[in-house]
């Protein structure tokens, strides 16, 4: 899918259609990094209470059972099927590749995935619009599993 069919599915002038490109690309890669820091408070203005509780629980998950999962050198591949599902609310498909990888807590052992090998991920991510806080917020992450 080309750009100009995902901005001709958003709503908007051309210049509030590139803003809010810009709003997911921020969104993503602050929760991105955050997630690498295991610090998803930094960002939390990103995030809608619900997938906030989501993250720190997984990664208080991985603290408990002794392992930090890594997700670095992210870079969107594509942004793509942009669905508007109401005024406060809409999803897109973001399509990036990472290295992604668990290591033991301790000795820092590799337990899966590859630090050599870039690995790619194709997610829908939800977004609603905050009233309160006049700002866009990733609220739900949903994995589409590539073959």
């Amino acid at each position: 899918m080309d750009i100009n069919d995902l901005l001709s599915r958003m709503p908007g002038t051309k210049r509030e259609k590139k803003k809010l490109l810009s709003e997911i690309n921020r969104i993503f890669y602050a929760i991105q990094k955050s997630w690498e820091e295991e610090a998803p408070e930094k960002v939390r203005n990103c995030y809608t209470s619900r997938l906030f509780e989501e993250h720190q629980q997984v990664l208080q998950k991985n603290k408990d059972e002794g392992v930090r999962n890594h997700t670095t050198k992210i870079a969107i591949q594509e942004l793509a099927n942009y669905r508007q599902i109401n005024d406060t609310s809409f999803s897109i498909r973001i399509d990036f590749s990472c290295f992604d990888y668990l290591v033991d807590r301790k000795n820092q052992q590799l337990i899966s995935g590859d630090k050599r090998e870039r690995l790619y991920f194709s997610q829908v991510w939800y977004f609603n619009y905050s009233e309160k806080d006049k700002i866009w917020q990733a609220d739900f992450i949903q994995p589409i599993f590539l073959d």
